[in-house]
Formats: C-alpha cells, structure tokens, sequence
C-alpha cells in the first residue's frame, strides 16, 4: 500500500485461533476501505500464524509482522504504530470485534471535528454469552475523561501520538494500556465520542475470575500512571481529580490479587500514596479506610483485606421484586452489573434513572429523569440505586421523597 490510508488497525496476535477470523472479519468487511491492518503475530504457539497468512491472501490491505520471539503486547503495538501509515490509528486486541462501520464513523467524527482523539462505546458478552449489555465511556462531572474503559475503543491522530512520543511502555504485563490511555487523553486537544457504534469485548472463561500474582509488583503499570500525574500534572484541581480518580482503581484491583502478593501490593499502594503532592480526596475510598491507616502499611492490609467483600458489587438481597416495577438510578458501569443481576434473577426492568439528558436510551431500555418518578404518585416501584460512589447521596434524595430503604429502594453498602 503506497499511499496513506486513513486509518491504520493494529493487531497484536499470541494464541487466539479460535477467535482470529471472527477479529478479522470484522476487519476487512469495514465500511470504510481506505484502511490497513497491520498484524503482528508475537510468536504465537498454535496456528494463529496460519490464519494471518490466510488472510494475507485474500485481502492486500493487511500487513503482517512475524516476531522471532515472544516479546509481549506493548512491544507487538509499538511495532504496529512505527510502522503505520494511516492518518489515524487504533488498535484491536484479536479476541474482539467491532462493528461494520466502527471505524468510518469514528473516522468521519474525527475529520469533521479535528479531534486528537475518537472515541466509541462497548459491548461486553458474559463469557461467550450471547447477550451483551452496553457500557458508556462517560465524562466525569466536571467534564473530563480521565480513562476509556478500553484503549481500543478510540482512534487517535498519528501526529498527535509522534508529536508526544506516545507509546506502550514495554515491559510491563499489565495495565499497560492504561498508561498509554491517560498520556493520550491528558495531551489531547479535543477528544469527540460516537454513540451508536460498539467495540465487542469477548469475555472468555477464565479471564476475569483468575487471579493476578507476581505482575502486580514486579510488571505493573500504575506506578508509571502515578509518576506521570505527579511530573505532568500542574494545575492542583486537575491534579487531585487524575490521581484520586486511577487511585481508586487500586481498590478495585485488589480484589484480583492472588492472595500471597495482596500485602505487597497494599504497601506498594501506601508508596504511591506518599508521593501524592497535595492532600487527597478520591471519590471511591472505602469508608473502613481513614487517613492515619496510610501510615503502616501492615494496618491497612489488614483493614483492606478483612473487607474485601466490601470492594466488590454486592448481591441484591431483596424479597418479591418479580411483582415490582424496578427502576435502576445510574446508566453506567454499575447500572450493568445491577442489569445482569436483574436478568439473571428474572426481574423485570422498566427503565433506567439517570441526569444526563443527551441519554435517552440504556442497553435496550428508556432513560427518564429521576424525578419522573420522584415526583409521581406510583406506589409499586422499587429504586435499585446503582453507584457505590454516590450511594449515599441519592439515598438522601430517595429518602426527601419520602421513600424507605429496603421497602422503596436499595443502595449498594
């Protein structure tokens, strides 16, 4: 291909057989045909290569790169990016797919806007099952996106990223992508969304329930987060909304850690506490946690793992909801896991309750304001309060409108 196409994809390959062609195929059928796919294949041990070289065959628009060894994901994406040639880039890991026009529209969003970075949103199916449920990548309230759910659901602009000298930091196994991500969105000069256009993450047996050992001390890619906030960041409100905000990703990871390497990562966390530059508030810390825990880390371990339950989405334990109208407040990443719950107990949704009024539509449901039903005379609904991070604050609006908990609406603890 001699010249620029106007987006480049690329595909970093290790031992995906069974899910390569369903990637590529999602691929070479774009909408959008001015396009490469670069394929790195990192020394893969069943017939990925095979595959690749098959498709090679039947579509010119696809380039491969064969490692000799094994290098890892950072190293196969940084290749894919030196050797793009498209006006923009995004990447795909090759167990996803994504929708026929995913990149013409992100492209066309991307022109028409001069944005630096384009985004879309998700689909997520339950290992290999085949209902998905949507999750929105949404701005915080003060208008900026600090992280996308998935680095792969954006394009961005090639001068954008050599202008910054933007890349995976090789070496490191996990949350690597997270480093990329917060670089690219705190230096990007416009970042626009696409909304009726998905990713399709393909959750696989296995992958989230297995637990993280050694990568999380000797591989992890946070420390560089927090390191790049802590040089980059100047602005002191900006900074205290970076950190608070990937911070609170830690507590979540917790819950994955193996359990001989938690009370590391936990003083890893106390290190990465101590180097904040000014004092912190992050919306999602545990109410077990107060401030003088961070000065001994073997404490804090054991508050921390004592109420690991506490990290985790709760179960709904509430009697006779099949006869009630069930509203769920918050259309975002909790809204899902209160949805998957409510499916998989046969409860029937009516709606979703949100404040953003651009939001019309949630994973197949109606999205009204709150106080639609606040405000009304019904007496048979229940409220399922979604966020953990806001629990208590809507609870307080619930409870002026004079509803109970427990009787009228849930809240997560």
């Amino acid at each position: 291909m001699s010249h620029s196409p106007k987006v480049s994809i690329v595909v970093p390959i290790y031992n995906v057989e069974p899910y390569l062609r369903k990637c590529l195929d999602s691929l070479v059928n774009q909408t959008l045909k001015d396009i490469e796919i670069i394929c790195i294949n990192d020394c893969s041990l069943d017939n990925s290569l095979a595959v690749i070289k098959e498709y090679t065959e039947i579509d010119d628009r696809i380039r491969m790169i064969d490692f000799e060894k094994n290098q890892g994901v950072s190293v196969a994406r940084n290749a894919g990016i030196k050797t793009a040639k498209g006006e923009y880039i995004g990447t795909i890991d090759p167990d996803d797919y994504v929708d026929l026009d995913y990149y013409e529209k992100l492209y066309l969003k991307a022109v028409n806007t001069k944005a630096d970075v384009v985004h879309a949103n998700f689909k997520i199916s339950e290992f290999d099952s085949s209902k998905e449920y949507v999750h929105l990548a949404k701005r915080e309230k003060n208008g900026k996106i600090y992280s996308l759910p998935s680095h792969c659901l954006a394009i961005y602009r090639m001068d954008f990223l050599r202008k910054y000298s933007l890349k995976y930091p090789e070496g490191i196994k996990l949350t690597e992508d997270i480093v990329f991500q917060v670089e690219a969105l705190f230096f990007a000069n416009k970042i626009e969304s696409v909304s009726d256009v998905y990713y399709h993450y393909v959750k696989r047996k296995g992958s989230a329930s297995a637990y993280i050992g050694v990568e999380v001390h000797e591989s992890f890619g946070m420390p560089l987060v927090f390191d790049f906030i802590n040089k980059t960041i100047k602005d002191k409100e900006e900074y205290g909304h970076f950190f608070g905000h990937f911070f609170g990703h830690l507590f979540a990871l917790f819950t994955r850690v193996a359990p001989e390497w938690r009370k590391v990562f936990v003083q890893d966390m106390v290190e990465i506490y101590k180097k904040c530059k000014y004092p912190m508030f992050w919306a999602r810390k545990p109410d077990f946690i107060e401030d003088c825990d961070w000065e001994n880390a073997d404490i804090l371990f054991e508050k921390i793992n004592d109420n690991i339950g506490l990290l985790q989405y709760p179960e709904i334990r509430i009697d006779n909801l099949q006869n009630r109208k069930l509203y769920i407040w918050g259309a975002g990443a909790d809204g899902v896991k209160v949805l998957i719950q409510c499916d998989n107990n046969g409860w029937k949704v009516e709606a979703f309750l949100d404040s953003d009024r651009d939001l019309i539509e949630f994973n197949g449901y109606k999205v009204i304001s709150p106080q639609e039903i606040l405000s009304g005379n019904g007496s048979n609904y229940f409220i399922i309060i979604s966020s953990k991070i806001y629990a208590s604050e809507i609870a307080r609006i619930c409870e002026q409108a004079m509803l109970k908990e427990s009787v009228n609406f849930w809240k997560p603890i």
